[in-house]
């Protein structure tokens, strides 16, 4: 009956939440049973967003059927399954990956605290190679293992879309959590400068960038920027540019590394002409400082083309031809980082509302948990002044227990003093007994006796009678 009447409840519940975007059954205990008219109403809704069910011990079986049902929605972006049973069986979490293998709407999925073991991670594994849409997974408290960390490393290797991956409590090797956090890093880096590098940099060289080998690699750095070194007139790469070259490849490489600008850490070559690194530190010195700009970007190019003109020396028109070449570089560059800065911006608010929607989330969870706990507690002291009523009324039965045993051998004890008194009037009154006996006895011997010798006399007087009778007649 109570079964009957949760399975009307739940459907009562989905039937109010068949226009909505969002169905939450958060610790409504639906287990297996409650999973085919959720997978029914998953399947014909096609408004459905977001879909909640943590704490319904779920396991392997239920999970199957939700599999299929989210297989035939296309309008789906956030699977929650925290804290059920997954990981009852492999067949579970290897049906939710085969589905989201193809899946192109669903972004987050949380699978916190599902028992889910090494078997779980190589499908996991199987589905981020060919996933290319979730950016966010939780598997918190599951129980990997380094087997199951190495085989979702794998996955991650080959996978540009996941920029969350939380793997706490799960027992896996420190240097996979470390290789695993970069690939997220690279991730996160591509998703934000990957459409506005795309015009200038070839794929190939950004995907090498994030390279570990390569990060501290300053030839790849600088063949990484080769493409955007500045030319001469004459083809030939200018003196300015050389000298260049470091600015440019500290640049990308803070770039690359998450930096937000900064003065080089490179100098440029001795080998420079004289000439050229006085040009060179006058252009410095006439360039205007971040946070203290003198005058305009244009001004500075208007002011370099008139003294190009004015010089009549080929050689002096040519440098300043490059001078100018470079702050166009340097202007590009400039916008490159604004955009880097906005991005960075964007993804750190974007970052900082998940975070916050988390923390949320969490503090409902404390909120509710503290609930539960204040009412353990009250339960709690509830049971104590029970214990402390149950031991009073024990101590108490146990002193009157204790009168008792008392009372009890004091009443023994008076009994054996009777019983023996008594026993003692019975031998005194036996040995009276006795001896009355022995007196009736003797008594009624001597009646005997006395009788007899009456009849004897008796009979003798009636023979004296009888002869004294004879004499006198």
């Amino acid at each position: 009956q109570t079964m009957a009447a949760a399975h009307a409840s739940l459907l009562a519940h989905l039937d109010a939440a068949r226009d909505s975007n969002t169905l939450s059954l958060a610790y409504a205990s639906i287990g297996d049973e409650g999973c085919n008219p959720v997978a029914r109403f998953v399947r014909d809704n096609s408004l459905l967003k977001s879909l909640d069910l943590r704490g319904n011990n779920i396991r392997a079986d239920g999970a199957v059927v939700l599999a299929h049902a989210i297989k035939n929605n296309d309008s789906l972006q956030s699977v929650c399954l925290k804290w059920n049973h997954i990981g009852s069986h492999p067949r579970g979490i290897q049906a939710i990956c085969d589905v989201l293998k193809t899946n192109k709407t669903i972004t987050q999925l949380d699978l916190r605290n599902n028992k889910i073991e090494a078997e779980g991670g190589a499908a996991l594994a199987e589905m981020l190679k060919g996933n290319s849409t979730v950016t966010h997974i939780d598997m918190s408290w599951n129980d990997l293992g380094v087997e199951g960390g190495k085989a979702l490393l794998e996955g991650i290797q080959t996978n540009h879309a996941l920029l969350d991956c939380q793997l706490s409590g799960n027992r896996i090797a420190e240097d996979t959590l470390h290789a695993i956090a970069y690939l997220l890093r690279r991730n996160r880096m591509q998703s934000s400068t990957g459409a506005s590098l795309g015009n200038s940099l070839p794929a190939q060289n950004l995907d090498s960038s994030f390279n570990p080998q390569n990060m501290n690699n300053s030839s790849a750095t600088t063949q990484m920027m080769g493409t955007a070194t500045p030319r001469g007139r004459d083809g030939r790469s200018s003196p300015l540019a050389q000298a260049g070259a470091g600015l440019i490849g500290d640049t990308s490489y803070m770039r690359s590394t998450g930096g937000a600008g900064g003065s080089p850490t490179q100098s440029p070559p001795q080998s420079a002409p004289s000439a050229q690194q006085l040009a060179h530190q006058n252009f410095n010195q006439s360039t205007p400082q971040r946070g203290a700009r003198d005058v305009s970007s244009d001004e500075m190019a208007l002011k370099l083309l008139q003294r190009e003109r004015d010089f009549a020396n080929t050689e002096d028109a040519r440098f300043f031809g490059e001078i100018a070449e470079y702050i166009d570089l340097l202007q590009l560059d400039v916008a490159r980082n604004k955009k880097y800065r906005m991005d960075s911006e964007e993804r750190e608010r974007v970052v900082t509302k998940g975070f916050m929607e988390r923390e949320m989330r969490y503090a409902a969870e404390m909120r509710e948990l503290e609930q539960l706990l204040a009412k353990a507690k009250a339960d709690k002291d509830d049971l104590i002044r029970e214990v402390d009523h149950l031991n009073n009324e024990i101590e108490r039965v146990k002193t009157e227990k204790n009168h008792t045993i008392q009372d009890r051998l004091k009443l023994e004890e008076i009994a054996r003093a009777t019983a023996d008194r008594l026993r003692c009037d019975i031998r005194d009154g036996l040995t009276v007994k006795a001896d009355l006996e022995t007196e009736i006895y003797k008594v009624k011997r001597r009646q005997q006796e006395e009788e007899e010798e009456n009849q004897r006399l008796r009979t003798y007087l009636a023979r004296c009678k009888e002869d004294l009778e004879k004499a006198l007649r």
